[in-house]
């Protein structure tokens, strides 16, 4: 079989080219080589390029923490939409009855 993950010739793309079904195959080894080797992929789908792979900087890693306050906001939010929906339910008739009935 041979190898799909292959040396970038043109400067301006960074890193290695891999498939996506090299990168499926393969997620945690590749995944693996950009946490320590700081590597960089760029992930192709028949041939034509689709995306890219690249290491977090270590500042990066502390934006992507959750954050209790807005996540309990936004289902917070959830809750008091599902009791609106809720609101409009009448016996005998289904949610998709009461959506189509609000879309007219």
């Amino acid at each position: 079989m041979k190898n799909h993950i292959a040396r970038v010739k043109r400067p301006d793309a960074p890193g290695t080219v891999v498939g996506v079904r090299e990168l499926k195959t393969h997620a945690a080894r590749i995944l693996r080589h950009v946490r320590e080797a700081r590597a960089s992929y760029v992930v192709t789908h028949r041939g034509r390029a689709v995306g890219v792979i690249l290491p977090l900087e270590s500042g990066d890693a502390a934006s992507l923490t959750p954050d209790p306050a807005g996540a309990t906001a936004a289902w917070d939010a959830f809750v008091r939409a599902g009791r609106r929906l809720e609101g409009g339910f009448r016996p005998g008739v289904s949610g998709v009855g009461l959506l189509s009935a609000m879309r007219r």
